[in-house]
Formats: structure tokens, sequence, C-alpha cells
């Protein structure tokens, strides 16, 4: 009881100290901060960009340079009297041929890559058919159905002539079938 006595007075001298806190002497006999100035601004001038000029037209198939172009007629304006000249209407300038782009480069089709597509999607389906849809879980139905859009793809594919896809999707096919089959 006695330690409990001592020590209410004390946290009373505590709490008053620490309220009644304040910060010792004038603002006259603290120095002043010195803040350094801003550093100057130095505004450089933007750079001129020039316009380009026309570019030359596409070379020419037989690879002989194209010829130059005429410069573009300025449109002038009538004269605003009364008197106007007879003024002789623009001819426009002769159209270019138009010259038809080269079809895109297409590799020949190897006919032994064709059939070895052929064969992986062949095999892929064969295996796909094998496996009893009706027994698979929802998972290995979904798997099923996904290895039967990659043969569709892989068929579309090889029809169109695009034969590195079409062989990587009838893998992936073969692949999952495979899986199913439990193989």
């Amino acid at each position: 009881m006695r330690k409990g006595l001592l020590a209410l007075p004390l946290i009373a001298v505590v709490a008053t100290a620490c309220a009644s806190a304040q910060a010792k002497g004038k603002s006259e006999d603290r120095p002043a901060l010195m803040v350094p100035a801003p550093p100057a601004r130095i505004v450089e001038p933007a750079e001129v960009v020039e316009p380009v000029p026309d570019l030359p037209s596409t070379p020419s198939p037989t690879g002989a340079p194209a010829p130059p172009r005429a410069p573009r007629p300025t449109p002038t304006k009538p004269p605003t009297s009364e008197a106007r000249p007879e003024a002789k209407p623009a001819e426009p300038p002769p159209a270019e041929p138009a010259v038809p782009p080269p079809p895109p480069a297409r590799p020949t089709p190897d006919p032994n890559a064709a059939k070895a597509v052929r064969t992986t999607i062949d095999t892929a389906r064969g295996i796909l058919n094998g496996v009893n849809f009706g027994q698979l879980s929802n998972v290995r139905k979904k798997a099923h159905t996904d290895a039967k859009l990659l043969l569709q793809q892989a068929e579309d594919a090889l029809k169109e002539g695009n034969l590195a896809f079409a062989q990587g999707v009838a893998n992936k096919a073969e692949t999952l079938a495979k899986e199913l089959a439990g193989r």
C-alpha cells in the first residue's frame, strides 16, 4: 500500500513536467537557417526538325531504278481584278502505271513433310478412337475434346500448306491421345 502512495506523487510530477516542457531560449539566440539559393535554370533551345523530302517510290520488279517524279504543282490564286486573263486548265500529271505487288514468297511444300503430318494425324486419330469416352473423368473428357480440336487445326493447317504448324499441332494431339490411352 505504501508503495502505491509513493508512486502516485511521482507520476503527478512526471506528468506535469511533460505537459509544461518548452524550448528554453529565445528565437534571437538561435542562428538563422542558411537556405541556399535555387540553382539557375538553363533552358536549351528546342532542336529544329527539317521536313523529310518525299521518299522514292518502290523499286520496280525488274530492278531498274524508278523514274523521278515530277514536282507537285503549287496552287495559284486567280487575280482579283475585273479583267482576268484566260487561264488554261491545269493538266493533271500523268499517272504512274500501277505495279501489282509480288505475291508473298511461299516455299514449295515438301511431299514427304505433308505425308509425315498426315501419318501423325492418322495415328493420333486412331488412338483417340480406341479410347472409351464414357468412362473418362471430366478432366480427361476435356483433354479428349482438346485433342480432337488440335487434330482439326492440324487438318486445316495442312490444307493451307502450313506444314510446320500442322506438324506441331498434330504432335500435341498425338501426345494427348497417348496419355488418354495410357500408353
